[in-house]
Protein backbone atom coordinates (compact mmCIF):
# COMPACT_ATOMS: atom_id res chain seq x y z
CA UNK A 1 0.00 0.00 0.00
CA UNK A 2 1.44 3.30 -0.99
CA UNK A 3 1.14 6.62 0.65
CA UNK A 4 -1.25 7.97 -2.00
CA UNK A 5 -3.57 4.98 -1.66
CA UNK A 6 -4.03 5.49 2.04
CA UNK A 7 -4.71 9.19 1.57
CA UNK A 8 -7.24 8.63 -1.17
CA UNK A 9 -9.05 5.92 0.77
CA UNK A 10 -9.36 8.04 3.89
CA UNK A 11 -10.50 11.09 1.97
CA UNK A 12 -13.19 9.08 0.15
CA UNK A 13 -14.73 7.66 3.31
CA UNK A 14 -15.92 10.92 4.82
CA UNK A 15 -17.49 11.98 1.52
CA UNK A 16 -19.86 9.02 1.73
CA UNK A 17 -20.91 9.66 5.32
CA UNK A 18 -21.38 13.43 5.10
CA UNK A 19 -25.10 13.29 4.42
CA UNK A 20 -26.64 10.41 6.33
CA UNK A 21 -30.23 9.73 5.51
CA UNK A 22 -32.54 10.80 8.27
CA UNK A 23 -35.62 8.89 9.22
CA UNK A 24 -38.81 10.61 8.08
CA UNK A 25 -40.30 12.78 10.79
CA UNK A 26 -43.37 11.37 12.41
CA UNK A 27 -46.44 13.51 12.07
CA UNK A 28 -47.40 14.93 15.40
CA UNK A 29 -51.08 15.17 16.04
CA UNK A 30 -51.79 18.69 17.14
CA UNK A 31 -54.54 19.00 19.68
CA UNK A 32 -56.47 22.13 20.25
CA UNK A 33 -57.29 23.19 23.76
CA UNK A 34 -60.66 24.58 22.76
CA UNK A 35 -62.72 23.15 25.60
CA UNK A 36 -60.15 24.15 28.22
CA UNK A 37 -59.85 27.68 26.91
CA UNK A 38 -63.63 27.96 26.73
CA UNK A 39 -63.98 26.76 30.33
CA UNK A 40 -61.39 29.27 31.52
CA UNK A 41 -62.88 32.21 29.62
CA UNK A 42 -66.43 31.38 30.71
CA UNK A 43 -65.29 31.05 34.33
CA UNK A 44 -63.64 34.47 34.25
CA UNK A 45 -66.57 36.06 32.42
CA UNK A 46 -69.10 34.46 34.78
CA UNK A 47 -67.42 36.03 37.79
CA UNK A 48 -66.70 39.37 36.14
CA UNK A 49 -70.20 39.80 34.73
CA UNK A 50 -72.04 38.15 37.60
CA UNK A 51 -73.78 35.69 35.30
CA UNK A 52 -74.38 32.36 36.99
CA UNK A 53 -75.30 30.73 33.67
CA UNK A 54 -71.81 31.41 32.30
CA UNK A 55 -70.34 29.85 35.43
CA UNK A 56 -72.45 26.73 34.98
CA UNK A 57 -71.30 26.52 31.35
CA UNK A 58 -67.69 26.84 32.57
CA UNK A 59 -68.24 23.85 34.85
CA UNK A 60 -69.66 21.77 32.00
CA UNK A 61 -66.86 22.70 29.60
CA UNK A 62 -64.27 22.10 32.33
CA UNK A 63 -65.41 18.53 32.92
CA UNK A 64 -65.58 17.84 29.17
CA UNK A 65 -62.09 19.29 28.72
CA UNK A 66 -60.62 17.15 31.49
CA UNK A 67 -61.79 14.03 29.68
CA UNK A 68 -60.93 15.04 26.10
CA UNK A 69 -57.78 17.13 26.55
CA UNK A 70 -55.39 15.68 29.10
CA UNK A 71 -52.61 18.01 27.97
CA UNK A 72 -54.63 21.09 28.93
CA UNK A 73 -55.74 19.85 32.32
CA UNK A 74 -54.48 22.93 34.15
CA UNK A 75 -56.72 25.31 32.19
CA UNK A 76 -59.65 22.93 32.57
CA UNK A 77 -59.13 22.78 36.34
CA UNK A 78 -58.99 26.56 36.59
CA UNK A 79 -62.14 26.80 34.51
CA UNK A 80 -63.82 24.41 36.94
CA UNK A 81 -62.64 26.34 39.99
CA UNK A 82 -63.77 29.68 38.58
CA UNK A 83 -67.07 28.15 37.48
CA UNK A 84 -67.79 26.79 40.95
CA UNK A 85 -66.74 30.08 42.57
CA UNK A 86 -69.04 32.02 40.24
CA UNK A 87 -71.96 29.67 40.74
CA UNK A 88 -71.78 29.39 44.51
CA UNK A 89 -70.83 33.04 44.83
CA UNK A 90 -73.95 33.99 42.89
CA UNK A 91 -76.10 31.76 45.07
CA UNK A 92 -74.56 33.22 48.23
CA UNK A 93 -75.00 36.77 46.91
CA UNK A 94 -78.67 36.04 46.19
CA UNK A 95 -79.27 34.63 49.67
CA UNK A 96 -77.61 37.64 51.30
CA UNK A 97 -79.61 40.01 49.09
CA UNK A 98 -82.85 38.27 49.94
CA UNK A 99 -82.02 38.31 53.66
CA UNK A 100 -81.17 42.01 53.53
CA UNK A 101 -84.37 43.10 51.80
CA UNK A 102 -86.82 40.52 53.18
CA UNK A 103 -87.78 42.66 56.21
CA UNK A 104 -88.90 45.45 53.91
CA UNK A 105 -90.96 43.14 51.72
CA UNK A 106 -92.49 41.35 54.69
CA UNK A 107 -93.12 44.57 56.57
CA UNK A 108 -94.94 46.07 53.64
CA UNK A 109 -97.14 43.01 53.30
CA UNK A 110 -97.88 42.08 56.92
CA UNK A 111 -97.76 45.36 58.83
CA UNK A 112 -99.57 47.39 56.25
CA UNK A 113 -96.88 49.85 55.29
CA UNK A 114 -98.27 52.04 52.59
CA UNK A 115 -95.59 51.43 49.99
CA UNK A 116 -97.64 52.93 47.13
CA UNK A 117 -98.07 56.27 48.91
CA UNK A 118 -94.59 57.41 49.91
CA UNK A 119 -95.44 61.08 50.05
CA UNK A 120 -95.05 62.10 46.42
CA UNK A 121 -98.74 62.89 46.13
CA UNK A 122 -98.40 65.67 48.65
CA UNK A 123 -95.62 67.29 46.62
CA UNK A 124 -97.79 67.38 43.52
CA UNK A 125 -100.74 68.78 45.37
CA UNK A 126 -103.12 65.81 45.12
Amino acid sequence: MTKTDSVSSTSAAPAESIAPTAAPAATVATTTNGFSITALVLGIAGIALGQWLLSVAAIVFGFVARNREPSARLMANWGLVLGFVGTFGGILFGIIGFAAFAPFWLGAGFWGWDVANIGLWDVWGN
